[in-house]
């Protein structure tokens, strides 16, 4: 009687010890840091508002991947690795100090300049080898009214370094690097040869 006693107890103190066990908080990432600002190759196209919406299956801090060749149907996503926050917050983020306000946005003019993410997942072509998709629509109205001025639809791709989380995140850095960088060179095409919008977003 003893003897089950003891290990009933022993049992009891195993259940307790392991319910206080914890596991290992999921690894965050971001973008990093925005660095140099390069609102000068769209200056002449005074943004006042920058907002960024995502589809739905983007809402939360999961990190997607898509094994193309095996599942391509299948959106999966990393167990131990987190974003920071919801990938449209963090590319919100990311564009407003990239790109840079004008300080016109404060007396009332300027334009707004909406994207809508429609995808950001790391896309394994074979077990070794992997690319960051990054797919977002833009559109450019006035800040004031929803008549739209321009529109555009950017894809994005960067190969990851390795198969794995880090590298996807470093690859999805680097996209938005590029994705700013396209916003700001055709910002500034517009601002060279549409000068109607330029008024407009002035105005």
């Amino acid at each position: 009687m003893s003897k089950w006693l003891a290990m009933i107890l022993a049992g009891s103190l195993l259940a307790a010890c392991g319910g206080n066990v914890r596991t290992a908080e999921p690894v965050r990432y971001d973008f990093g840091s925005s660095g140099a600002s390069i609102a000068e190759a769209a200056a002449p196209l005074p943004l006042a508002a920058i907002e960024v919406r995502t589809a739905s299956w983007l809402a939360g801090t999961a990190m997607h991947f898509r094994l193309a060749y095996a599942e391509p149907l299948r959106r999966q996503s990393y167990g131990e690795s987190r974003w920071a926050a919801p990938p449209a917050e963090l590319l919100e983020v990311f564009l407003k100090r990239r790109l840079a306000l004008t300080p016109s946005g404060s007396s009332g003019t300027g334009c707004r300049l909406q994207l809508v993410l429609d995808e950001l997942e790391q896309r394994f072509d074979d077990p070794q080898r992997s690319r960051l998709v990054l797919e977002a629509r833009a559109v450019l109205t006035p800040l004031h009214g929803s008549e739209i001025l321009s529109r555009r639809v950017f894809l994005i791709t960067q190969p990851a370094a390795t198969a794995d989380a880090g590298a996807g995140a470093a690859a999805a850095r680097a996209a938005v690097q590029a994705l700013a960088a396209d916003l700001g060179n055709w910002l500034g095409q517009l601002a060279r040869e549409k000068p109607a919008i330029v008024e407009r977003c002035r105005s």
